[in-house]
């Protein structure tokens, strides 16, 4: 884990307990973990915190999860950003309104370590192929303009 990126994860619910918690088992196993407890300040918090996850509580007031997943997903900077679900709902209803609102994943409260530590995983795992992948970008580009220089002279 030490060679790893730090997986950056926000946490949007309106329960300060259980988003606390979630928050600090997930700094445990080396997530950077944030929390927004109201709804309507959700997609400010995530374009300036830049998560790589975010776990979303379906019912809140003001906004559910659902529209904040899909103003999210309107957005350039989330098109492609795992969203998770966290809710207490089971009814597979509220699974296909959340699949078409742009999530990833369902979990049901409370969410088991094992899902939440395989998410981390997960997330760890795209950011260090995202970060390679930038840096093989970087380097091309480092090289071009090196052969560039030369074949000028």
């Amino acid at each position: 884990m030490e060679n790893s990126p730090a997986v950056r994860v926000l946490l949007i619910d309106d329960d300060h307990d259980g988003a606390n918690s979630t928050a600090m088992l997930l700094r445990h196993f080396g997530a950077e973990a944030r929390t927004v407890y109201d709804a309507r300040l959700a997609c400010e918090e995530a374009s300036s915190f830049e998560p790589d996850l975010m776990l979303i509580d379906l019912s809140m007031p003001h906004l559910d999860g659902c529209a904040i997943a899909r103003q999210l997903r309107g957005t350039k900077q989330f098109k492609t950003t795992p969203l998770v679900v966290v809710s207490g709902h089971t009814d597979s209803e509220q699974r296909t309104l959340c699949a078409a609102a742009g999530f990833d994943e369902y979990l049901v409260k409370p969410a088991r370590l094992e899902q939440l530590v395989e998410l981390l995983a997960n997330a760890r795992a795209a950011k260090a192929i995202a970060q390679e992948g930038a840096g093989r970008a970087n380097q091309d580009t480092r090289q071009e303009a090196t052969t560039f220089e030369s074949t000028t002279e």
